[in-house]
């Protein structure tokens, strides 16, 4: 299954009341959740929660934990540093994969922001496609590799802004292609709203049908997420350098932190060119894909070129912060 969509759509809500009713049925998961937005799911019997503030289960003592049918575990890799997250999944995976074709168990495999992990040509020596039963979250669906893609055997998607995003679905679904053009699916996908998704129609069975469903409550509370999209760094091409009188000022920023930071540091006129350009829109649009807040940066740039904005570091830090929590780590804690 793949659950896809923009940023703060709800896909970790989608996928967290699909988790709770499989729980709640008796089925074991182990769901990899890069932010911490599943530990919630602890409340439910049989939930047990590692990670976290805690040092990561090793591989033979996560695979222990998961011998028994009525025991669901939730790995909390929120506190790990981006880099250390890629190389524990990648120990993590092949070994479940493995215990799953022995034992059957997991039944599902969640893995949160799954286009960080699984977009090399190596995913079928991470997961066992075969076998399928795997829950992949996403908000660049186009990321993942082909292979996955293609075994997708149910796709939710949740409001999609971003066109080349939007695109990527469309080229999934191909009984959409008898039924709504792909402006049209743009549309229908961007004017979803919060606790309503789309199920695709990737089967034959569903005849090309779109359904469109309203989202039940949740059983546990949704955890809304500290870090989520403001520390995660893009590489280092694609990190926004600033820029004035035509040279480098020797500030970068590889993630929204880090730029909300040089942004409030900076004098308003170490901005003009970028302004005046909408570098910044453009940026948080091609690196990050949130369209969203693109839009809203690009207003405020459009207000400081016709002069319309008296303080144009607070419009570009409301867009920013109204969007996404920027609250600070706590001391000694590592995001």
């Amino acid at each position: 299954m793949l659950v896809a969509g923009d940023p703060k759509s709800g896909k970790s809500w989608v996928t967290g009341l699909l988790c709770e009713q499989l729980i709640v049925y008796g089925y074991c998961l182990c769901i990899l959740d890069p932010e911490g937005d599943y530990t919630s799911l602890e409340a439910l019997p049989g939930v047990v929660v590692f990670g976290g503030a805690d040092p990561l289960p090793r591989t033979r003592d996560l695979l222990r934990a998961l011998r028994h049918a009525d025991v669901s575990i939730v790995i909390d890799l929120s506190h790990t540093p981006h880099e250390e997250k890629l190389e524990y999944l990648r120990s993590v995976l092949p070994a479940l994969a493995t215990l799953r074709r022995r034992t059957g168990l997991p039944h599902q495999i969640v893995v949160d922001e799954a286009h960080y992990f699984l977009h090399d040509p190596d995913v079928r020596e991470l997961l066992d496609l075969d076998l399928s039963g795997y829950t992949l979250v996403t908000y660049r669906a186009s990321k993942l590799h082909h292979d996955l893609l293609a075994a997708s055997q149910a796709v939710i998607v949740t409001r999609e802004s971003d066109p080349h995003e939007v695109g990527a679905l469309y080229a999934l679904c191909r009984s959409c292609e008898d039924h709504m053009t792909e402006q049209e699916w743009g549309l229908l996908l961007g004017n979803l709203v919060v606790g309503e998704a789309i199920a695709l129609p990737v089967t034959e069975e569903t005849e090309g049908v779109v359904r469109r469903i309203r989202l039940a409550p949740r059983l546990t509370p949704h955890v809304r997420h500290m870090a989520k999209y403001i520390d995660i760094p893009v590489s280092e091409g694609s990190a926004f350098v600033f820029w004035r009188d035509g040279a480098p000022t020797g500030r970068r920023a590889q993630t929204l932190r880090e730029f909300v930071a040089v942004v409030e540091q900076l004098p308003v006129a170490a901005f003009d060119g970028h302004l005046r350009r909408g570098d910044f829109s453009s940026w948080i649009a091609n690196v990050f894909g949130d369209y969203p807040l693109a839009n809203t940066v690009r207003g405020v740039e459009d207000d400081y070129r016709t002069g319309s904005i008296a303080d144009i570091a607070t419009g570009l830090l409301q867009a920013i912060r109204s969007r996404y929590e920027f609250i600070e780590p706590e001391a000694g804690s590592i995001v």
